[in-house]
């Protein structure tokens, strides 16, 4: 087999939808006054390569590119095939097209599409020039006008309806965290393929059981046989760990129709914190006459992955049993990096996910208004032990269900489970974000029952070409009809739950603390909004438009309550993100004490892409916990705590609170838990100290501190410190009297920081800090280095002291610090400076 590839430079033009491109097929025709455009490439970057449209800013006109959509847009490639390449069979590939277009070839139309998600392989044997000069155009229709004729009786969508007929990424039609670009082009690679032989359509190699340390694995081979016969073929598996050969098989095809594998004392793949992903080498060869034709290559993960969904006391369980293990998930919801797909590179991907590691992130949920991740995310989370959650690509709506779409779809299901099913991180297929929900939405209650797509053509894609990995028709999905919450998609008592309550006024109705009356299975989406960091948000207004600060507040729920000055941007962007930062750390701290009942909980979002504002939004970004600009906001830290292996959550009560430990520990610890009360000078007012265990993998009550046994003098100038000591391990959390609408009125003096040390080794900074009062959200920073800071954001006691190491990331040149300022500051801290050339 022989790849030539058609990347590269190709012509680019526009014109009205509809018109006729016959003058571009003809061999004399030059495509001079045309742009170029590199493929694979969006027209967007093209264009803006080009400076014929600006890019993301705020207070961008949000129609000023919508002359883009509504266009056909031609690609022209011109290349040549030498008289060597011609063989048996030559296709004409394309990965991925975005969206609706038709290919011609030499004048001749070889094919039409329609799906973004899915990749095109065309017979050009007898098509091709061979020793001359080829010609391949790809004329793309305008999405828009491509089915702005069809009825929308019986459908529904919560943003257009223009989406729901093109297999398009629903997000780029515009949502809550982005604006509208409905993307277009050849996004991703264009290659010929030339064969004089058979070769390896696709594989699939799963996991089977693990019973007293070995493995069973499966192989299932399918071979591509249009060339000659088989009776010359033989297949050979190799697996390896280490360098070290652990497995070889060589047979007939025969054998691996479905192959029987065992690895002896295997090292099993574990998602983190529980374990190491140890990964093998697998490598399977097509041979003919014992000559290797046709190899594929990947890393294999070996574990077992369970739904365990059993009978409690109020509901069905939903609980992630890796290798026999129960597990309780850590986790976010994952979306597109850029809302131009073309642009998101591998050193984002490895940024992002570092990022997740960092986090103490054990799953990510791809949702299903974006794209089906590329194999570069797959690799990075096979590699760092995060399961993957992956819904299909269908969001919030109602959506066609005639033969033509679905079989549109279902093409799309069996293309991209064919892609993605070999990968270990891989745990769950859901069939969609929110439709079941949606029908409800659009007052068709109870019409998800009969979706089509998701409770036939999807499920049956997964159950032919997946069986071995679970499958959820929807998310959130109440998967057992005739159990309790079984009409219910989000029902707290079985399935998972997505759920929003983010008004932070106790008599509202969407009161965020109104959560305590829920006990879900498995929390798939919750969320709170908040603004960028403060470098993201002024960049992104670098044109310093004037800002609608109540249209921007009208996002926030409530934010008169707690924005002290509306023209303070400073104090407007720490305020959201406090509020968003207390909102996820009281959620995930109180699922976590309902472990097993709730055996999971994955917030809204991990990430935001790089996108325009939507218009009546508050910036391309909403509930992320690292922005678009890929900047860690203060809600990534507070996650970060409250996904530890071990915490301590002080749970509300009627008239106090239940102390609570919460462990995904494999042993108990022994040690000494003491309550504080203390006011904000240091001062301790009661104090109770006792001896007790932190259970492995459990929530467990250590004790109940009661409010009316507390002398509270002022609750604006007092707290809650809890500390469990074990060895050199310390454990703690801290807990105002005041709820988050009310943080404005803490009476936090000003706090006197200071630096008693800092230290670089190597690619790492230590560094010492001290306060004589309270200091509030201490936020360290050093402006365009990728610093990975250990904590940040993080509260001091008054005279303590807190030494952390930051670390360089991706950089062997230590010296690139030695020309940056660390910045440190707080809400009670005034700014200081230090030039890490001192350390």
């Amino acid at each position: 087999m022989v790849k030539l590839f058609l990347n590269g430079a190709w012509k680019v033009n526009y014109m009205p939808y509809g018109s006729s491109i016959g003058e571009i097929l003809e061999d004399d025709f030059v495509p001079e006054g045309w742009l170029d455009a590199f493929v694979p490439e969006d027209i967007h970057t093209t264009l803006k390569r080009a400076g014929i449209i600006k890019g993301h800013y705020f207070g961008k006109d949000v129609k000023e590119e919508q002359w883009i959509e509504e266009n056909d847009w031609v690609y022209y490639k011109e290349f040549y095939v030498g008289d060597d390449f011609k063989k048996d069979k030559v296709y004409l590939k394309f990965d991925g097209l975005d969206t609706l277009c038709d290919i011609y070839l030499n004048r001749v139309k070889i094919g039409h599409c329609e799906n973004m998600f899915v990749g095109f392989s065309f017979d050009v044997t007898d098509k091709l020039r061979y020793g001359r000069r080829n010609v391949l155009v790809v004329r793309f229709y305008s999405p828009v006008k491509y089915v702005e004729n069809r009825s929308v009786y019986g459908l529904f969508s919560t943003t257009s309806y223009d989406r729901l007929f093109a297999r398009k990424a629903q997000m780029n039609y515009s949502w809550d965290f982005c604006g509208r670009c409905v993307s277009l082009g050849i996004w991703k690679g264009v290659y010929l393929e030339a064969y004089d032989h058979n070769y390896i359509d696709s594989y699939y190699i799963y996991t089977q059981k693990i019973d007293n340390g070995d493995a069973q694995l499966g192989l299932e081979v399918d071979l591509k046989s249009e060339i000659e016969s088989l009776n010359n073929y033989s297949l050979c598996v190799k697996i390896e760990k280490d360098g070290y050969q652990v497995y070889e098989y060589t047979g007939k095809y025969e054998d691996f129709k479905k192959l029987g594998i065992e690895i002896k004392n295997a090292q099993l793949w574990w998602p983190r914190p529980y374990g190491e992903p140890n990964l093998y080498d697998f490598q399977l060869d097509l041979l003919r006459d014992g000559t290797v034709v046709d190899s594929k290559r990947q890393k294999l993960g070996i574990r077992t992955v369970e739904i365990i969904q059993e009978p409690q006391e109020d509901g069905i369980s939903f609980i992630f049993q890796v290798n026999g293990k129960r597990l309780f998930v850590r986790g976010a919801n994952w979306v597109p990096i850029n809302v131009v797909y073309t642009d998101i590179t591998d050193e984002e991907y490895e940024r992002y996910i570092s990022y997740a590691v960092q986090g103490n992130i054990s799953m990510l949920r791809v949702w299903g208004g974006g794209i089906y991740e590329n194999e570069k995310f797959f690799e990075l989370c096979d590699r760092e032990g995060i399961m993957v959650f992956h819904d299909f690509m269908l969001a919030c709506g109602v959506y066609p269900q005639d033969e033509e779409f679905l079989s549109n779809v279902y093409q799309e299901a069996v293309y991209n489970i064919l892609r993605l099913r070999n990968y270990t991180s891989l745990v769950l297929w859901s069939g969609n974000n929110e439709n079941d929900e949606a029908y409800g939405w659009g007052m068709m209650t109870y019409g998800f029952f009969n979706d089509k797509i998701s409770r036939e053509v999807i499920k049956k894609a997964v159950e032919k070409y997946d069986p071995h990995r679970y499958y959820l028709p929807s998310s959130p999905c109440s998967p057992f009809v005739d159990a309790k919450g079984g009409d219910n998609p989000k029902s707290p008592y079985q399935g998972d739950m997505h759920i929003y309550i983010t008004s932070m006024d106790p008599k509202a109705v969407m009161y965020y603390k109104k959560i305590k009356t829920f006990r879900p299975r498995f929390m798939s989406e919750f969320g709170f909004i908040c603004l960028p960091e403060k470098d993201t948000f002024y960049k992104f207004n670098f044109l310093k438009k004037e800002l609608d600060i109540e249209h921007i507040l009208s996002s926030v729920p409530e934010a008169d309550r707690y924005i002290k000055s509306g023209s303070d941007f400073d104090e407007m962007i720490y305020r959201t993100q406090l509020y968003c930062s207390y909102g996820l750390k009281y959620w995930i701290e109180y699922f976590r004490t309902l472990k097993w009942t709730c055996a999971g909980c994955l917030y809204w979002k991990f990430n935001d892409p790089v996108a325009d504002n939507n218009e009546g939004m508050l910036y391309p970004t909403l509930m992320a916990t690292v922005d678009f600009y890929k900047m860690p906001k203060m809600t990534y830290y507070y996650t970060k705590r409250a996904f530890e292996d071990v915490i301590l959550v002080c749970d509300e009560i009627e008239g106090g609170y239940d102390i609570y430990s919460c462990s995904e520990l494999d042993e108990d610890i022994e040690g000494e838990l003491k309550v504080l009360h203390m006011d904000f000078e240091g001062n301790v007012i009661d104090k109770k100290v006792m001896n007790c265990t932190i259970s492995k993998d459990s929530a467990k009550k250590l004790c109940t501190l009661r409010l009316d046994s507390l002398n509270i003098k002022d609750k604006y100038n007092e707290y809650i410190k809890v500390v469990f000591e074990s060895g050199n391990r310390v454990i703690e959390n801290r807990y105002f009297f005041v709820d988050i609408y009310e943080f404005y009125k803490l009476k936090f003096k000003q706090a006197n920081l200071s630096i008693l040390d800092c230290r670089r080794e190597g690619d790492e900074i230590y560094i010492t800090l001290k306060t004589d009062r309270y200091a509030r959200n201490i936020r360290l920073n050093v402006l365009d280095v990728d610093l990975r800071y250990e904590d940040n954001y993080f509260d001091l006691d008054a005279g303590t002291e807190k030494t952390l190491k930051l670390k360089m990331k991706g950089c062997n040149d230590a010296s690139a610090l030695l020309s940056k300022l660390l910045y440190i500051e707080g809400e009670n801290v005034k700014r200081i400076t230090y030039p890490l050339w001192k350390s």
